[in-house]
């Protein structure tokens, strides 16, 4: 038996019959099965299914499905800036003007996430993630293709483990650069090798993820653009003013200074983007729910009202998407 109940430093926003008798937790490896619990009512609540799920659950009107983005979290197509074709930044930024950002949005996530492209030529403070200022323009990406020396052909790797969305954004991706001379080779590595791939740093393009648990951009820079060549700077990006910034931000005492830093990050993260275009951050990757009832109540006992899971003293946290 598990006691469920609000945390004791919330003094509002929770009712005081909030306790459960048992909670029962089962680990179920496949998300067809997790679906087929929950439609006929012999499982309360459950994540991890694939966005075309939570899609068709949505729809169907029965059932109730929460998502709350987590922060900083960005799924991205790097290119090698170090070795291979996508040293030229030209190139790079081609890529980023080919990316079919809308499609991949409504084919691979199902329109659950917050666009991480098309915004402003500068940043907006020192909030991040926000989007950066590349959008589909297939004529920019063709001309820069032309002045970098034409097309060539090179390979793309991503993560089977996470295949449901990164497997059909590769293949929009590979699409897509056809239409401007770059011919993808897609190379699916299983979850047990892939971050061996990543630590190698001779992958010309890698599709991944990032999920920090900071929501500062010199966290951000610091694993995935750093010379001091992370894991994940799966781009293999290297630029010592941006290093610069990124110790500073770290490491000062004065709050001015640190968000003076901040914007500054973010400025050149806009700047030096082409290295990694993204489509979707905290802002894609969410907490996403289905459970039966309102977010209230679950098969007529109470739970916190925030599907989180949490206890809030609001009833709809900033974020929150349900539907």
């Amino acid at each position: 038996s598990l006691p469920v109940g609000c945390p004791s430093m919330v003094t509002s926003g929770c009712e005081t019959a909030r306790r459960m008798r048992r909670v029962i937790a089962r680990d179920i490896p496949s998300p067809s099965t997790r679906r087929a619990l929950i439609e006929r009512g012999d499982a309360d609540m459950s994540y991890g299914l694939p966005p075309k799920d939570f899609k068709d659950l949505a729809e169907a009107g029965k059932l109730r499905v929460s998502g709350v983005p987590i922060p900083n979290a960005i799924w991205y197509v790097a290119m090698n800036a170090q070795v291979g074709p996508f040293t030229d930044k030209r190139v790079r930024q081609a890529v980023a003007y080919a990316i079919p950002y809308d499609k991949i949005m409504q084919a691979a996530l199902f329109g659950r996430g917050l666009p991480m492209w098309g915004g402003g030529a500068q940043p907006s403070g020192e909030k991040w993630p926000q989007p950066y200022p590349y959008t589909t323009d297939m004529d920019r990406a063709r001309k820069l293709i032309a002045d970098a020396g034409g097309g060539f052909s090179t390979t793309l790797l991503f993560d089977a483990g996470s295949g449901t969305i990164a497997e059909p954004m590769s293949v929009l991706v590979k699409e897509s650069l056809a239409a401007i001379g770059i011919n993808l080779e897609i190379q699916k590595v299983p979850g047990a090798n892939f971050r061996g791939e990543l630590q190698k740093k001779t992958a010309p393009m890698v599709i991944n993820r990032f999920g920090g648990w900071l929501d500062w951009p010199d966290y951000f820079f610091f694993w995935n653009l750093h010379s001091n060549n992370a894991i994940f700077n799966a781009a293999n990006y290297q630029d010592k003013a941006m290093d610069g910034l990124i110790d500073s931000a770290r490491f000062t005492a004065d709050p001015a200074a640190f968000f003076h830093h901040q914007h500054r990050l973010a400025e050149l993260g806009e700047l030096h983007g082409s290295a990694a275009p993204r489509w979707t951050g905290a802002d894609h990757q969410h907490v996403i729910v289905v459970h039966r009832g309102s977010p209230e109540r679950v098969n007529g006992r109470i739970s916190c009202r925030n599907p989180r899971l949490l206890c809030s003293n609001r009833a709809n946290p900033p974020g929150l998407l349900t539907s």
